[in-house]
């Protein structure tokens, strides 16, 4: 069985806080991992997919708790029991022990129309993705944390760019990721519907009949991928209002489907303007959406090429992220005079480390001319430029009195 960087961290804030929540997408392993945790923990566990207990939680939640919550106890899918929260709120309050409650969510349920109750200062939230290859390959070393630290030069590569491609386009769901392209094809088929036509209606009070907006919706986002995202061009092509794109948009987000990466500036108060940039949770999905496998992808190479390595590299430190010492946010970077890099890591400190990403296997000074840029504007914050590129060696460049490093796409593989 696959290790998962985040069950340490799991495990450990069971013993610091009351409430544990694990968010993430339908399928990225969040009961294979929180069943390990109950049975490390001695917790009971329920989940909301047994219809009789998610009746019960439904319909009197407070009489739930009194039944099942008398040890520590797991609650898997809790979105599907909003009507639980208020009650577990009063539940911790009142008994104030470390570790009662190990919750999961396959959406966001703070966003959830039905939740009023937010157990703000009762609760840590985690999130778990699908597999980063740094669990698939058991890699000891947080790319994150090296990247921050002075021995990022040291990182080693792992895979050919013609690997990278094979696993952008497999993704990392693990229950297909060892499947052949056509069975991870029927899979993810069968994983938009349900996701659309079912959980969509968890989050948001919504017609049947917009359900294929919807679908429309995340099939024009694919082609955005890794692109500024406009959402006045996106309502005229859906024959929408903007407020409507902007709503679905936000609903595809909390199901952890898509991610919206805002813009990075020196002053925090401007970091989210009009002009985020959209990138898929999974590579997998992305590539299935955009009907291109690693063959085409590499003999074409069009727009899509670029933009599924960018979210590759993306999707990959995101994962990272989660389990990472050092606390980050990431963001794309882009002034008035329209220069731009890729990904931004900033850890809690303020210091950034600029990303690039370039599939080709050599890199041009020009190709850095957003990275001198947010040099030059983040000044003592700018610890060192990234560019993970397609060639096999870690690479220095120097331009203009600043010194960056190519590291192969392959570190990541």
């Amino acid at each position: 069985m696959i290790e998962r960087k985040m069950m340490p961290k799991v495990v450990d804030a069971l013993e610091h806080f009351r409430i544990v929540m694990l968010n993430g997408p339908r399928q990225s392993g969040k009961t294979t991992l929180v069943r390990k945790v109950a049975k490390q923990l001695d917790m009971a566990y329920i989940s909301f997919d047994d219809s009789d207990k998610l009746q019960l939680a439904q319909n009197d939640p407070k009489n739930f708790l009194l039944f099942y919550a008398q040890k520590p106890i797991v609650l898997d899918e809790i979105q599907l029991a909003p009507q639980l929260i208020p009650y577990l709120k009063a539940f911790v309050d009142e008994k104030n022990d470390k570790g009662m409650f190990l919750l999961t969510g396959s959406a966001d349920f703070m966003r959830m129309h039905t939740v009023t109750e937010s157990l703000a200062g009762r609760m840590v939230r985690y999130n778990l993705y699908p597999l980063a290859n740094a669990e698939l390959k058991n890699k000891k070393v947080n790319v994150i944390d090296q990247l921050f630290s002075d021995d990022f030069l040291k990182l080693e590569s792992y895979s050919s760019l013609l690997e990278v491609l094979e696993l952008v386009i497999r993704g990392g769901y693990p229950e297909i990721v060892e499947y052949e392209r056509s069975f991870r094809d029927d899979w993810f088929d069968a994983y938009i519907s349900s996701r659309i036509q079912k959980d969509i209606l968890e989050l948001k009070n919504i017609s049947l009949s917009k359900l294929h907006t919807i679908k429309s919706l995340l099939q024009l986002l694919a082609t955005y991928d890794a692109e500024l995202l406009n959402y006045s061009t996106i309502a005229k092509k859906l024959q929408i209002a903007n407020k409507t794109v902007l709503s679905y948009v936000e609903l595809l987000e909390a199901m952890y489907i898509i991610k919206i990466v805002p813009s990075y500036h020196v002053n925090s108060s401007l970091k989210v303007i009009k002009s985020p940039k959209v990138h898929f949770i999974d590579t997998g999905l992305a590539s299935h959406l955009l009907h291109v496998d690693s063959e085409n992808l590499l003999t074409h190479k069009d727009g899509s090429y670029g933009s599924l390595i960018e979210n590759f590299v993306y999707s990959e430190l995101l994962k990272e992220a989660t389990y990472s010492k050092n606390s980050v946010s990431i963001y794309h970077f882009r002034n008035l005079r329209k220069h731009e890099v890729d990904l931004v890591l900033e850890n809690r400190n303020g210091s950034i480390i600029g990303i690039e990403i370039k599939a080709k296997a050599t890199i041009k000074k020009g190709d850095l001319k957003g990275m001198i840029e947010l040099a030059k504007e983040s000044k003592e914050r700018f610890l060192h430029g990234i560019v993970f590129y397609g060639g096999d060696e870690i690479v220095p460049i120097s331009i203009d009195d600043y010194l960056f490093y190519c590291l192969p796409l392959g570190i990541l593989g």
